[in-house]
């Protein structure tokens, strides 16, 4: 069987840990479990007004906005070993 890593928060494991205790399962069979409910319930959509059709009037020059000040708080804070800032 393919194996793989996954990184959990300490609090969780603990948790993951507890249940699959309680349940007399390896965390290993656990985690296999909690997947196979996950994709079991999938429907494959996205929830109700996750996407939303349009932005209001006032919504893309905000977007620009914030974009231009990311930018610009991006190329002032790159150090990079002496080479030009564009």
């Amino acid at each position: 069987m393919p194996s793989t890593t996954v990184h959990f928060p300490p609090p969780l494991l603990e948790r993951v840990d507890a249940i699959a205790g309680r349940l007399g399962v390896s965390r290993n069979e656990f985690v296999i479990r909690a997947c196979q409910e996950a994709i079991a319930r999938d429907d494959g959509a996205w929830p109700e007004g996750f996407f939303r059709p349009a932005l209001t009037a006032g919504e893309p020059a905000l977007l620009r906005a914030a974009g231009t000040d990311l930018e610009q708080s991006i190329l002032t804070s790159r150090r990079n070993r002496g080479a030009a800032l564009s």
